[in-house]
Formats: structure tokens, C-alpha cells, sequence
């Protein structure tokens, strides 16, 4: 498993809580990536967790994942700067 992990190209996983979680949800899966050398990120969807939106006020499926979307298009930006 290690010879596999050191030919990724990138390390980064991003890990998706389902309904009624929340990032907390990762923590012992974040441990276990971390010490194999990933670089995990657990994210709050809107209205979810450290997300104070009301669930009640979410109307389109494009507000739902708008921190996983933002997340990705800055890592996105990160590693077309760093090429």
C-alpha cells in the first residue's frame, strides 16, 4: 500500500459527510489518512455543522454542496498556480 500512496499524484481527499452528519463524522478516518501520509479535509455541506444556514431556506440543489464546490475550485486554482 505505501508504494501506491507515494505515486499519487496529489495527496488530498476530501471527504463528504452524508445526511444528518457532519464533518465530525471523519474524525477517526482522518487520523488513519494522515498517518499514511494523506492530507484529508472534511467538509460541512450548507445548513450542516459550523454551517449556521437553515436547512428550511435551502431551495436549490446548487446552494446545497456551495462549500464543496468553493472548496474545490480553490484547490483547483492552488494547483494551476503551483504548475
Amino acid at each position: 500500500m505505501a508504494k501506491f500512496l507515494e505515486n499519487l499524484e496529489t495527496k488530498n481527499i476530501v471527504l463528504i459527510h452524508g445526511e444528518g452528519f457532519g464533518a465530525w463524522c471523519w474524525y477517526k478516518t482522518i487520523a488513519l489518512l494522515e498517518e499514511s501520509g494523506m492530507i484529508p479535509t472534511a467538509l460541512y455541506l450548507t445548513g450542516s455543522g459550523i454551517d449556521l444556514k437553515d436547512t428550511n431556506n435551502i431551495t436549490t440543489l446548487e446552494e446545497y454542496p456551495k462549500p464543496l464546490v468553493d472548496y474545490l475550485q480553490d484547490l483547483q486554482e492552488m494547483r494551476s498556480r503551483t504548475q
